[in-house]
């Protein structure tokens, strides 16, 4: 949870988490800390962050932080490394080093909570991207282990459901061999961004496990 991407809106709370959300108690710390200390003050002292189950509980955190043009952390938050591969629909920590697999820089930085599939930059470079975006992409044929680079710009699931409908999938990228490959296949194309089949799940974590859906960004 270090690493986070949903950043900060209203303020800190505490409360008995097996309570309803009207009736918890919410208090507000003047204390400057990053998100990882804010959360081990609040499991200290009280429960844990905020949770915000509603526009009425939201409305109620605004009629009491302070009056003043800050920024106060809440419970909100999302690992922007847990990453999956679309042919395998397996996890996949893109966090650690790999040969293989190298983000390019400042990356993957997940501008307005908005970025959650992966297009290759300048052939060997990941980026994390708007899944609405167009760009070309990158299928793979698992019958005659090929790569297909489909030039024609489509959304990420558009460009998933090309490659499960014509060939196998959308391309994965798991060893230096079929980095190399794809490298290959690219080399003279010309495109500056091409869809592969890594994305993660665009649902952000409560920090005390609430699957609360409430947003108000």
């Amino acid at each position: 949870m270090e690493e986070t991407c949903l950043l900060v809106i209203l303020l800190l709370s505490g409360g008995l988490s097996t309570l309803p959300p009207h009736s918890r108690e919410y208090h507000f710390v003047n204390q400057l800390k990053t998100w990882t200390e804010a959360q081990s003050y609040c499991r200290e002292h009280f429960t844990d962050l905020v949770t915000i189950y509603n526009s009425d509980i939201n409305q109620l955190l605004v009629s009491i932080s302070p009056k003043t043009n800050i920024w106060v952390w809440i419970g909100l938050y999302d690992d922007r490394y847990s990453w999956k591969w679309s042919m395998e629909g397996k996890l996949f920590n893109v966090g650690s080093t790999h040969e293989f697999l190298i983000w390019a820089n400042g990356q993957p930085d997940c501008v307005n909570a908005n970025e959650y599939c992966v297009a290759l930059h300048g052939q060997t470079q990941m980026d994390d991207r708007p899944c609405g975006a167009s760009y070309p992409f990158l299928c793979y044929n698992a019958k005659n282990t090929s790569y297909i680079l489909v030039k024609e710009s489509r959304s990420w699931s558009a460009a998933q459901s090309y490659c499960r409908t014509y060939h196998t999938d959308l391309t994965s990228i798991r060893s230096k061999e079929e980095k190399s490959n794809i490298t290959l296949t690219l080399n003279g194309s010309g495109v500056q961004y091409v869809w592969i089949g890594l994305y993660r799940d665009p649902w952000a974590f409560w920090s005390d496990n609430t699957t609360s859906t409430f947003t108000n960004w």
